[in-house]
């Protein structure tokens, strides 16, 4: 390898460290933003993309490459947490199943952070961009530990006034292992 080639990767490592590694809330952090109450208002515009409600009704599917597939429906709530910080909060079957899911923007990356907390623990760490001025959001997923072992995720978001809608798949070493779709409507009060 040349050595231009080697600074220009060290650079760019540093670089992607620098954005996606810099000020990861911490699991004590995420637990003391779930505990919080709900705020008012949503201060922090880049979440404003969101569909600016507390209750949805939700719609999940799951399929396998060979056609099989799985629909699950369950409801969902959101707060606000200190004005910039969405805290979601569903169980789609079990107690065992209750997660959350605290979405924040980091304006010094201009990036956007997913976290998925399960019984206390952080099981889950996204990434994301929003696709030009649009309300899309594209998420790579940068959890340290994936169950199962090394399958890696791409997903996309749109949001509307109405609803959230995304796209995931999931793959190991290249191979597609499922697909989730999934919508989020807002449910009237």
């Amino acid at each position: 390898m040349s050595k231009a080639l080697l600074i220009f990767t060290a650079a760019l490592l540093v670089c992607v460290n620098s954005t996606f590694g810099a000020d990861v809330l911490s699991e004590k952090r995420l637990n003391a933003i779930i505990a919080s109450p709900h705020s008012d208002k949503l201060t922090e515009p880049a979440l404003k993309i969101y569909p600016l409600s507390r209750h949805f009704d939700v719609t999940m599917t799951n399929a396998l490459p060979d056609g099989r597939s799985a629909t699950i429906s369950f409801k969902a709530t959101d707060k606000w947490v200190d004005g910039r910080f969405i805290v979601s909060e569903a169980q789609p079957a079990g107690p065992e199943t209750k997660f959350h899911l605290i979405v924040e923007y980091d304006t010094t990356s201009k990036t956007y952070r997913k976290y998925v907390v399960m019984a206390g623990k952080q099981t889950g760490y996204q990434v994301g961009t929003r696709v030009g001025t649009s309300r899309s959001v594209a998420w790579i997923d940068l959890s340290a530990v994936k169950v199962p072992d090394a399958i890696d995720c791409l997903s996309t978001e749109t949001h509307t006034d109405t609803a959230s809608t995304w796209h995931a798949i999931y793959f190991q070493k290249g191979v597609l292992q499922r697909t989730e779709t999934g919508e989020a409507k807002v449910l009237k009060p």
